[in-house]
């Protein structure tokens, strides 16, 4: 009779240690993959137009929550005798957690995602808000990845504009290359680069004279002549400062000798007192400025003047008809013209008005 062989305590310890592992192994795999074995699952099946980079395991998500993964992936068998629908293209069946049900409605719709730009590819659902709950085996809606398209046709946007951006700049590269425009004249053309060489000399010539001492900058720059003026003329001022300080010369005076101040505040008490004075009607400027008879004597010459104006205006009297009538401007001007006949013949015949009698008694 074949003795039995017993387990050591060693070994079994090692083999519930392998089993644990195992188990902590399988679950981390269905953690990992999505394939949850807790919980009871249903099946859901979508069709999209293409399914690049998608697997199966992949996540399936509604709104961003992981609720499942994808379990197959196939294309659609072809019918006899019927055209296959482009958006119809792939098969795609999902196992999804059934407490997740109550959100995947008749009006939910399945697309293809991708994580980031250059990330997994999953399926996202979007929550259904008036439908119905979809059943076990049923079909959900499937849609086209519009983020993707949209990049894709973006990128060929970009790459168009790029495309033509390098033609430009080719071009410009060529046109600088054969010394067209202002910059191709620069680097391709000799006489732009002996006169930066030679205004780099000039340039040169005159640090090196600066340094040297020469010109008026050079001075400035290099002796302390200038700096020595100034200091003087610093000195100078201060001496003048600490003159006026001291009350010393005119400007000294005029701002710490109070004599001024007094002298001008008499001037003003006097000045206040005349126009007191003149506000009371003292003196000359007073009476000129409160009493009214200059003011009616005034008013009485200018009437009588302008009754004198009118007189004059007048001929009906002896100054006006002196003003306004022309028969005496006409009688002086006949008399001034027999005087000067009268004068001229007595010139030429002076013995004609002079007769001298003499009578002897």
């Amino acid at each position: 009779m074949p003795q039995r062989k017993q387990l050591t305590w060693t070994e079994l310890r090692v083999g519930l240690f392998v089993l644990v592992g195992l188990s902590v192994l399988a679950a981390g795999i269905f953690y990992v993959s999505g394939q949850g074995f807790l919980g009871p699952k249903y099946r859901l099946t979508t069709y999209l137009p293409e399914v690049s980079g998608l697997v199966s395991g992949a996540a399936v998500r509604v709104d961003g929550v992981e609720v499942g993964n994808v379990e197959s992936i196939r294309f659609l068998p072809r019918t006899s005798g019927k055209a296959t629908d482009r958006n119809k293209n792939i098969e795609v069946v999902m196992r999804v957690d059934r407490r997740f049900q109550s959100d995947i409605l008749t009006d939910s719709v399945a697309s293809l995602r991708t994580e980031g730009l250059l990330g997994n590819r999953y399926i996202t659902i979007s929550r259904g808000l008036t439908g119905a709950p979809i059943p076990d085996a049923g079909v959900i809606p499937g849609a086209e990845e519009k983020a993707m398209a949209e990049v894709v046709e973006r990128s060929a946007e970009v790459l168009g504009n790029l495309s033509a951006l390098s033609t430009d700049v080719r071009d410009l590269i060529a046109g600088v290359q054969e010394g067209r425009g202002s910059l191709g004249k620069m680097l391709n053309d000799d006489q732009a680069y002996n006169h930066m060489r030679d205004m780099l000399a000039k340039g040169d010539a005159m640090m090196t004279s600066i340094r040297d001492g020469q010109g008026t900058l050079g001075k400035l720059v290099a002796t302390d002549e200038m700096y020595n003026k100034f200091d003087k003329g610093l000195d100078n001022v201060n001496v003048m400062l600490a003159d006026v300080r001291a009350g010393k010369g005119s400007l000294g005076k005029l701002i710490y000798d109070p004599t001024l101040y007094d002298q001008t505040k008499e001037a003003m008490t006097n000045g206040n007192t005349m126009l007191k004075d003149a506000r009371a009607g003292k003196g000359s400027l007073g009476k000129f400025i409160t009493d009214d008879t200059l003011y009616e004597k005034l008013r009485e010459t200018s009437a009588n003047f302008a009754s004198a104006s009118a007189k004059l205006n007048d001929n009906t009297t002896t100054a006006g008809k002196l003003f306004t009538d022309p028969k005496l401007y006409d009688n002086l001007a006949g008399l001034s013209g027999d005087m000067r006949l009268l004068i001229g013949d007595f010139r030429q015949n002076p013995k004609k008005f002079l007769h001298i009698k003499i009578t002897l008694f």
